[in-house]
């Protein structure tokens, strides 16, 4: 079977042969979101590993058994509820997503979308798994290469190629750069992408700043210098625990229509940017 690497709760993570080894410390100890998914309260290796094995189990993450469609919407503000309500309402016709065993996919269906996206992590490296690469195809997505290749750029430009002209991207927070590029490339194309950034824990303020400048949505997860830097310029906030950033009018379109499919009860109201609750928030940030 093949092998993959990704970062959870700051903790790197090596999945083979569908078992999961924690290879550092999680360099995070409490993470409100994990603890509402998880019921965790302080991190470890062992929480880590529980939940990357509960993936495994209930998902078939990293194997080739992986749920791809799904329908439940486990996190109120995340990457994929929120691109997958703004494709059932046109605002997106493809996102640009990672997902273990295929890597850079083009995706077009909410469900298939939500399946890939829900319970992601950081995932930094992966090697091919040929029933998801053929699940994925037989849903309509379009792969990059058949090698697990990584690359957003890349996804973004063969969304393009298929004649796609509403296409989301999500980018990690290291990938400031990729974020420019998209940019760069879209203006050329005179198509322009939802950048969406995600996994933004440990970057530095520079990063954030490139981020601010060129991206639609931001999580800061545990980030400080999201908070401080993205926080500061942008145009709305939902969330208060881990708050998730419009910094755009296109991004901020996207958020609230994922509050107007919402299921549960909201407060909306104005104030200043960052709005946060210290004793609510993901220690340590970092």
């Amino acid at each position: 079977m093949a092998e993959h690497l990704a970062e959870m709760a700051k903790a790197l993570v090596r999945i083979r042969d569908g078992v999961p080894e924690v290879l550092t410390d999680p360099q995070i100890r409490f993470c409100p979101l994990r603890r509402d998914l998880y019921g965790i309260h302080e991190e470890n290796r062992e929480t880590v590993e529980n939940v990357i094995r509960s993936h495994i189990r209930d998902l078939g993450m990293y194997s080739p058994h992986r749920v791809l469609e799904l329908a439940e919407d486990p996190v109120s503000f995340g990457a994929s509820e929120i691109l997958m309500d703004g494709m059932i309402e046109g605002l997106v016709n493809a996102a640009v997503v990672v997902c273990d065993g295929a890597g850079t996919a083009v995706i077009t269906r909410p469900d298939v979308l939500q399946a890939v996206g829900a319970h992601m992590t950081g995932l930094i490296k992966t090697e091919p798994v040929k029933e998801i690469q053929d699940g994925l195809e037989e849903r309509g997505c379009i792969l990059i290469d058949r090698n697990a290749t990584i690359d957003q750029i890349r996804g973004f430009v063969a969304a393009l190629d298929a004649g796609f002209e509403r296409v989301a991207v999500t980018i990690t927070g290291t990938m400031s750069c990729d974020a420019r590029d998209l940019r760069a490339i879209g203006a050329r194309a005179e198509r322009r992408p939802l950048i969406l950034a995600v996994h933004t824990t440990g970057i530095g303020r520079d990063e954030a700043v490139a981020l601010a400048e060129s991206c639609d949505i931001i999580w800061s997860c545990a980030s400080s210098a999201v908070r401080d830097v993205v926080g500061a310029r942008a145009m709305l906030q939902i969330g208060i625990s881990i708050p998730v950033f419009a910094m755009t009018q296109e991004g901020k379109r996207l958020v609230l229509n994922r509050a107007f499919h919402f299921k549960g009860p909201l407060v909306i109201h104005r104030s200043s940017l960052p709005y946060l609750h210290a004793d609510r928030q993901p220690r340590p940030l970092i």
